[in-house]
């Protein structure tokens, strides 16, 4: 199999909505999970008793909690509430997310695509 092969090792798997405590082997190409049974050459990364769960992608967030995307008063405040939202959609099973900006000015939406471009870098988030 071309691609490369990660295990995660010390790691709780929720499965069938139980905690499982084995390896989780999967290709980065492809994405699939393979079997940890078989001894694979690849990455080892320790997950130090995290927890592997599936989570949902939010395709479609124009804000939430008094917030709302398109409201960029000053860019300090503006960076502190994406993450307060981004820092609080795990609790929900929203592991990603899309920030969206409905119709606004032109003017508007260049200086808050700017801001979220910069602000919203990927970035793994683990949670205990």
């Amino acid at each position: 199999m071309s691609g490369k092969i990660i295990t995660f090792t010390n790691a709780r798997l929720c499965v069938g909505g139980e905690f499982v405590e084995k390896p989780l082997t999967i290709s980065s190409e492809s994405g699939i999970i393979l079997s940890s049974d078989e001894d694979q050459a690849g990455e080892t990364v320790d997950l130090k008793g995290g927890i592997v769960a599936p989570g949902f992608i939010e395709l479609q967030t124009n804000g939430m909690r008094g917030f709302h995307f398109t409201h960029l008063e000053d860019e300090e405040g503006y960076v502190k509430k994406v993450d307060d939202v981004a820092q609080y959609l795990p609790s929900t099973g929203v592991t990603s997310f899309y920030a969206t900006i409905p119709t606004v000015s032109s003017e508007e939406f260049q200086k808050v695509v700017v801001l979220l471009t910069s602000v919203c870098q990927p970035r793994l988030m683990v949670s205990r």
